[in-house]
């Protein structure tokens, strides 16, 4: 029992000293050695330096102040409190690692889905695009507008051979006409007067519209055919396109065949190309309108 209470007066006896320590400052150091000295001699070493412990109050001068940096060292102690909000903090991370690994593997999964279905969609939209380029080509063809331009500054607008039924005086009549009836015509549809018109085979042979009405001529065929075109008119020499051969004796077979009688009629002319059409026809009377207009 004695040593019981002899521990239980060294710990009251510490517990005291450490608040006064702490109430009075660094002066009490003395009476802390002090208490290690009793706990090594004895209970009864307290009592003779209780009234001992006093006289350190005495040291009032400042310079003793100069002494804390001692006290530092008892603040050391302190770190243990520090060890206490170690353990709280430790609980927060594994709680902060398991958050930040499921946004990284949604964000990764989201980014590779859109990019792969958006590269075909645009490939595809370049593949539609390129085959509409073509279309623009046909938008190039007005040339055709510089072909009806023409080449020559009269054309023939009609040409037509008289034969059976058409040709007064008939075809097998000796007293049947071989006529050309000539017309030449502005880009109005008005006859010129004054138009010459020649032969290209060479001949000498020319006519000059307007003696047998506006811009009309006729012209009498014998033997020699007559290929016509407008050599000149009223505004100087011009150009003209050329007829078929036109002559009873030697015409351009294309045109009369099946127009000198039918097949039936042992007297008619080419009834085919292969029936009686071998030139000169001596025997049929025929005649040819023939018109020029003037188209520039």
């Amino acid at each position: 029992m004695k040593n019981v209470n002899y521990r239980l007066n060294i710990i009251i006896t510490v517990t005291l000293l450490v608040l006064i320590n702490l109430a009075c400052g660094p002066n009490i150091i003395t009476v802390t050695l002090l208490v290690l000295i009793n706990l090594a001699c004895g209970p009864n070493f307290v009592a003779q330096v209780g009234p001992t412990a006093t006289p350190t109050k005495t040291p009032k001068p400042p310079a003793t102040e100069t002494s804390e940096p001692t006290a530092i060292v008892l603040a050391t102690a302190t770190p243990v409190p520090t060890a206490t909000p170690m353990l709280a903090t430790n609980t927060p991370m594994p709680s902060t690692d398991t958050p930040t690994v499921e946004p990284t593997a949604t964000s990764t999964a989201a980014e590779a889905t859109p990019t792969e279905t958006l590269t075909p969609e645009p490939t595809e939209a370049e593949a539609v695009a390129a085959p509409t380029e073509p279309p623009a080509a046909p938008t190039d063809t007005p040339e055709p507008t510089a072909v009806p331009q023409p080449e020559v500054a009269y054309k023939i607008v009609h040409y037509k051979v008289l034969g059976e039924g058409e040709n007064n005086g008939g075809i097998f009549n000796k007293g049947g006409q071989h006529i050309i009836f000539l017309t030449v015509l502005d880009a109005a549809g008005n006859g010129i007067n004054g138009a010459v018109v020649k032969d290209k085979n060479g001949s000498p042979f020319e006519v000059v519209t307007g003696d047998k009405g506006p811009g009309k001529a006729e012209i009498q065929m014998m033997f020699d055919p007559y290929k016509l075109y407008v050599a000149a008119d009223p505004s100087g020499p011009t150009t003209s396109e050329v007829s078929n051969a036109m002559n009873t004796g030697y015409p351009h077979l294309p045109d009369v065949v099946g127009k000198l009688g039918s097949l039936e009629n042992e007297n008619s002319v080419c009834p085919t190309l292969e029936i009686r059409c071998s030139p000169p026809f001596y025997n049929v009377h025929f005649s040819y309108e023939i018109t020029f207009q003037k188209v520039q």
